[in-house]
């Protein structure tokens, strides 16, 4: 497995796991290349590769909340084919909390559509959520998501 923020090189296959991802759930997605290399311009994205290619990735940018400074979650995809979408996942958000934590940011805000069957923020990090008829909001601690994530992965735990 390796974890790495994305290049411009990353962009078309990460375009093409949207798609796949996306619409394999109802989502529309109708974005072509032009329009997802503007919005990956202002944005952080983290990629992960496993044997089989890109497996997941997470993007999010910079924003202040009424908690303070964090990042809002706008990407976070999974390949459906992945064989342990959940431990990517894992692997991805753990990554994307050390960087928010070195850059100051402990705020972690994410929006998922209700059709997700899993809300991860909230079903499987901790993350405080709101429903919004059509989708949920998350917020939550960069610290406690890890905490959580460790807690599922304790072999993640670097030794002493």
């Amino acid at each position: 497995m390796i974890l790495r923020e994305a290049t411009p090189d990353d962009l078309p296959p990460l375009l093409a796991l949207c798609k796949k991802a996306w619409t394999g759930l109802g989502i529309p997605f109708d974005t072509d290349i032009d329009r997802f290399q503007k919005w990956a311009a202002g944005a952080r994205i983290v990629v992960l590769y496993d044997t089989a290619g890109l497996a997941a990735s997470l993007g999010a940018r910079s924003i202040e909340t009424d908690r303070g400074p964090g990042f809002e979650v706008g990407l976070f995809v999974v390949d459906p084919d992945h064989p342990d979408g959940v431990k990517a996942l894992d692997a991805l958000s753990l990554y994307a909390c050390n960087l928010a934590l070195a850059d100051q940011r402990p705020i972690v805000l994410s929006h998922d559509p209700k059709r997700t069957p899993v809300i991860y923020g909230r079903d499987l990090v901790g993350m405080d959520a709101q429903d919004y008829g059509d989708r949920i909001q998350q917020i939550g601690d960069a610290t406690t998501i890890a905490q959580r994530i460790l807690e599922r992965r304790p072999e993640w735990r670097p030794s002493l």
